[in-house]
Parts: structure tokens; C-alpha cells; sequence
């Protein structure tokens, strides 16, 4: 991975600068937290092979905590303001939310949530307020996904190509 672009700089392209940096600073502080006690503790151990995994579903958690949870309580609190004021648009700050732009807003929280869905991702993996409860969350999302592929279906012959693209491995 040390020949590609970080994740976390793919999420945060494009996003301001002050965001941005939050994002970055909480990444860096959680990975180094997260490496050390994967490499210090028999409790984490199970994630030592999978550190680029980790490396992925940390960024995808930060960018869904500082990115994703405020687009959608902002969709959330435009329904509530505009349903009960009778009005089309909202202020927040120097800003004007108009339903257009909700609905957009709305569309990048579902893709989102989609994608989330497609890669079998859960969210409560995305929740959580320590890098040992992540780290946690981790394993046993891991066990779970190594179970799934225990008790997989037979695997299908090289010439049936139905449905290849539902196919995803979860690298762990």
C-alpha cells in the first residue's frame, strides 16, 4: 500500500482545509494508538496480518464519524425545521439550505450507505468512541466474515460468470 495514495487522503479530497485536518490528525493519532496496541497486546494480535485493513476501515470510520453523521443530521434537521416552520429553506450560519440541496445531500448519505451495505460492511463497525473498542469491533467483525466464508456455498465453476460482481472479499 506504500505505493498508493492513502485512503484517508481519498476521502478527504477536496473537503476544507479545517476539516481536512481534523480528519487527518484524528487518523494519525488512532493509527499510531491502534499499531501500538496491536503490536503490545495478545487481545489485538488477531489484526497483526491485516494492518492495511485496519489502516482502511479507520479512515472509512473517521470519515463517517467527521463527514457522513453530520450530512445526515443535517437532512434530518431540515425535515424537522422545514416540516414544522413551513418553510423551503433553512439558515444555518451564513448558510442557506434549500430542499435541492437536501436532496442532494440525502443522495451522497444513501450512496454512502449503499456502498456500506455492498461490501457487507456494518455500521456499528463505524461506531465507536476508543481505538480499543474499534480495534475490538474489528475482530470480531473478522471472525464473523471468516465464519461467513467457513460456511460458504460451494464455490462456482470457472465458466459460470452470474453474479460475479455481487462477489466481494473483505481482505481479512
Amino acid at each position: 500500500m506504500s505505493n498508493e495514495t492513502p485512503m484517508i487522503n481519498i476521502l478527504t479530497y477536496q473537503l476544507p482545509y479545517k476539516l481536512t485536518n481534523q480528519i487527518y490528525n484524528e487518523y494519525q493519532s488512532r493509527l499510531k494508538e491502534a499499531t501500538y496496541l496491536i503490536e503490545n497486546y495478545k487481545t489485538y494480535s488477531a489484526l497483526s496480518q491485516h494492518i492495511e485493513t485496519v489502516e482502511l476501515f479507520l479512515s472509512l470510520s473517521i470519515f463517517h464519524k467527521r463527514v457522513i453523521t453530520n450530512l445526515d443530521g443535517a437532512v434530518k434537521f431540515y425535515g424537522t425545521v422545514t416540516k414544522k416552520g413551513q418553510t423551503d429553506t433553512i439558515q444555518i450560519g451564513g448558510y442557506k439550505m434549500t430542499g435541492d440541496e437536501k436532496n442532494k445531500i440525502l443522495a451522497v448519505v444513501m450512496n454512502y450507505n449503499q456502498l456500506l451495505e455492498k461490501f457487507s460492511i456494518p455500521p456499528v463497525v463505524m461506531e465507536y468512541f476508543e481505538t480499543r473498542e474499534f480495534l475490538k469491533k474489528l475482530i470480531v467483525y473478522k471472525s464473523e466474515i471468516e465464519n461467513d466464508n467457513n460456511n460458504q456455498k460451494p464455490k462456482r465453476e470457472k465458466g459460470n460468470q452470474d453474479n460475479q460482481e455481487d462477489d466481494f472479499d473483505i481482505p481479512f
